[in-house]
């Protein structure tokens, strides 16, 4: 009994230690890639000023997108952010086409360790299926439908970034 525990135990270690190395990887290439997005949120993630007043992106702290549910996350990246009211100077471009499967991983645990209260490992294999999953949508992801679908997840209740008015009719 004694024997099966403690193989049980190494392999429970074994596992961990290789995810902690997997994990410490993906950052490194993440941030290898990282340049991509500093040109919008800045090298220090909160978001890059255009004068006093005016952002070209939002920051990462905080951020519903970036602490939220790594599927909404991917399609974010993948998929771009539609132009909408004036907090923002930008667009976030579909990223897709620019990012494989092992950079948008490596991107997306990099900002989930480095900005974020999550510390953990967004794996290719996931990156894949959000990308076949997603592979028909042509549109960008709006702000609002960010929030209904981080509303939806388990991921924490925060919002997209900052209310976008709605336009009347």
């Amino acid at each position: 009994m004694k024997k099966i525990i403690l193989v049980t135990l190494s392999l429970f270690a074994s596992l961990n230690l290789a995810n902690a190395e997997d994990k410490v990887a993906a950052i490194a290439h993440g941030k290898s890639k990282f340049m991509m997005c500093a040109a919008c949120h800045g090298m220090d993630g909160k978001g890059l000023k255009l004068g006093p007043t005016m952002m070209m992106a939002p920051g990462y702290k905080g951020s519903g997108v970036v602490d939220g549910d790594p599927e909404i996350f991917a399609l974010v990246v993948l998929k771009g952010i539609k132009k909408e009211g004036t907090e923002y100077l930008g667009m976030m471009a579909p990223l897709g086409a620019a990012l494989n499967d092992k950079d948008l991983a490596g991107v997306m645990t990099y900002l989930r360790n480095d900005f974020s209260e999550k510390k953990d490992l967004v794996t290719e294999e996931q990156v894949k299926g959000w990308r076949a999953k997603y592979k028909d949508r042509t549109e960008m992801v709006t702000r609002a439908e960010i929030a209904a679908l981080l509303a939806k997840s388990d991921a924490p209740k925060k919002a997209a970034g900052p209310k976008v008015p709605e336009k009347s009719e």
